[in-house]
């Protein structure tokens, strides 16, 4: 089977399961990675060619033109997917990546946007073009931990102020699950301030809460282009305000605050409560003042 025809029927699969565009694009850019290395192989971009062998030199070509780890991860986990799930469909017999050993991620901690940089990139936004949608826009992501893709896609009607609580709709979240979020005095009164003042939708019927200058609703690469600016600004790396960075401050200001880890997964959309154990890693000195209060050899 061709690659690109197993690429089509599965890209129907997942737009069938309603599966999120960045979901759609993320298996597509693992299909691409593979074709274009085929291609650079002279081998015929067909699954009959690729084994785990060409996978591990798939890796390693990807690791020489310079790719992250992350990236070099997240390619092999789209590849292996995409395979497994054609396995499952009888649309292939074999699987190349079923003993393919995915590389070893970093232990790094992902940047989280710190409570100096929250201010200085705050003071920032007021001095901009559209001051008020940034000030909203910055304290919506930090208070309510969205993901880009549902920040974009929020609605006025979504965000209710009087009861402090803002609706994640199912057609825009990661799992295609509804869930509700509170919001703060402070989000909720700059959100207000920004609708009563300062949205001017071009069209009566735009009903995104955030709109870009011309009266459009923001695009991922608009609020990519804002943390570029942000960033460069106050003078941090762009991964520091990078809209993760901000939904991983929620995460961590939350803990610090004494939600707990149930409370948090409802907030955030995760499917598991592992998916939301991995913010305590972002804790170490919280941890550290735990281990000074309760250590049993300094408490002999």
């Amino acid at each position: 089977m061709k690659l690109e025809e197993l690429h089509q029927i599965h890209r129907r699969h997942l737009l069938s399961m309603r599966r999120s565009p960045r979901t759609v694009e993320f298996y597509e850019q693992g299909m691409l990675a593979l074709t274009r290395y085929l291609d650079s192989q002279g081998t015929p971009p067909d699954t009959d060619h690729v084994s785990r062998l060409t996978l591990q030199e798939l890796q390693l070509a990807l690791r020489e033109r310079g790719l992250s780890p992350g990236g070099e991860h997240a390619i092999l986990r789209a590849i292996r997917g995409a395979f497994r799930w054609a396995i499952e469909e009888e649309l292939i017999t074999v699987d190349p990546t079923r003993k393919l050993r995915m590389p070893a991620l970093p232990q790094e901690r992902p940047p989280t946007v710190q409570p100096e940089e929250i201010r200085a990139a705050l003071k920032l936004v007021a001095a901009m073009d559209q001051p008020l949608r940034n000030r909203a826009l910055l304290l919506v992501m930090l208070d309510c931990g969205l993901r880009m893709g549902e920040i974009i896609q929020l609605r006025v009607e979504d965000v209710d102020l009087a009861a402090g609580m803002v609706t994640v709709r199912a057609e825009t979240a990661k799992r295609e699950k509804e869930r509700r979020v509170p919001i703060g005095i402070k989000a909720s009164r700059a959100v207000a301030a920004y609708e009563r003042r300062e949205r001017d939708p071009v069209f009566p019927h735009v009903g995104e809460l955030f709109l870009n200058r011309s009266g459009e609703p923001m695009t991922a690469g608009g609020i990519h282009h804002l943390m570029v600016k942000v960033a460069k600004g106050i003078g941090v790396p762009r991964s520091h305000v990078a809209p993760h960075a901000w939904r991983r401050a929620f995460a961590v200001g939350m803990l610090r605050g004494g939600a707990n880890l149930f409370e948090l997964q409802q907030m955030m959309g995760h499917t598991t409560l592992e998916m939301t154990r991995k913010y305590v890693k972002l804790l170490p000195d919280d941890l550290q003042r735990v281990h000074l209060r309760a250590s049993p050899a300094d408490r002999l």
